[in-house]
């Protein structure tokens, strides 16, 4: 049996054990790589697509992190856009506001909103010493014409001011049938606004995309600055004479070929980033009690995991999603 370790934090206090972490993928990295770009050549606007559950409001957080190493001081908002039955310019102005940090979004009139905009913007990326700010809208599929012609407004006032707005779009794959019917109407000003750069990001699609993920759990450590990574907070035992969650790779991926084949699923293998991570997080929580020197984790462990995670559902929700596209 293994000695007792001690850990430096309460076990339900980890980020792992609430779901509050964030490890890189290679769609997640490519993301970071397009978004890095777009702010070096100052174009103004991008389509990121995605099915649901593939990871995009998580890549948001990480690339906006990563990011802030890169540009302390820049300007990054982020807002969720949402489903409504009647568009509010009240609303949607104080939607971005509360994004921006003002205090005061749901007081005044719609004109005065969308001035304490504009000034809290520019005061935002004068202190940042920067000519250009950053906004992600997640779900922007749920975006009409209308709700774009007030961002339009929003991004011609900081260009007049000379501040360039960078404004990505994240969402679902129907956002580039948006773009389509904006060409196709005319709405010019859009597209050559917002869309002009377009990426797909993608679930996990090989053993290789696995190990990326997988060994994040041995490198994020917490606390931060510690020598406590996520797989030997779960597994100290098993970690200290050499186990590693990278080294699970290939075990892992033949598990969720498995299951996708005995689902008989006639698109390719693509794990959307939920349910691996929750497959991981399933994994190290369901075996911490039997950590030990020689502990080791079993492709039975890993397909339990699997299952649990709700794997083959999803799928069988991203084949309709095909078939009805």
């Amino acid at each position: 049996m293994a000695v007792t370790f001690t850990r430096p934090v309460p076990f339900d206090n980890h980020p792992v054990v609430e779901q509050k972490y964030i490890v890189p993928t290679p769609s997640i990295e490519e993301m970071y790589l397009r978004v890095k770009k777009l702010i070096r050549l100052r174009t103004p606007g991008g389509i990121i697509f995605a099915h649901p559950r593939f990871g995009k409001t998580y890549g948001i957080r990480y690339v906006m992190s990563v990011l802030k190493e890169d540009y302390p001081k820049a300007v990054m908002i982020s807002f969720g856009c949402q489903m409504k039955k009647h568009h509010s310019e009240d609303a949607f102005f104080s939607l971005l506001l509360a994004a921006a940090g003002h205090p005061g979004a749901l007081t005044g009139t719609i004109s005065k909103k969308r001035s304490k905009l504009t000034d809290k913007l520019m005061e935002l990326v004068d202190r940042s010493g920067h000519n250009w700010l950053v906004m992600f809208a997640d779900e922007a599929q749920r975006l009409d014409i209308i709700e774009y012609e007030w961002l339009r407004d929003v991004h011609d006032e900081l260009e007049r001011r000379g501040v360039r707005m960078i404004m990505l779009l994240i969402g679902q794959p129907n956002l580039l049938n948006q773009k389509s019917a904006f060409r196709i109407a005319g709405h010019t000003q859009i597209v050559s606004r917002f869309m002009i750069d377009e990426m797909q990001f993608r679930g996990l699609r090989t053993a290789d995309d696995l190990a990326t993920c997988l060994a994040g759990y041995d490198d994020a450590c917490f606390p931060v600055k510690s020598d406590w990574c996520y797989t030997r907070f779960f597994l100290p035992a098993a970690y200290s004479t050499g186990f590693r969650l990278v080294n699970q790779a290939a075990v892992l991926w033949e598990v969720f070929l498995e299951a996708h084949k005995s689902a008989r699923f006639a698109h390719d293998t693509e794990i959307p980033m939920q349910y691996f991570a929750r497959a991981v997080e399933i994994a190290l929580l369901e075996n911490t009690e039997h950590d030990d020197y020689e502990f080791m984790l079993t492709p039975a462990m890993w397909r339990s995991a699997v299952a649990e995670c709700n794997f083959v559902s999803a799928q069988e929700e991203l084949r309709m999603v095909m078939l009805n596209g």
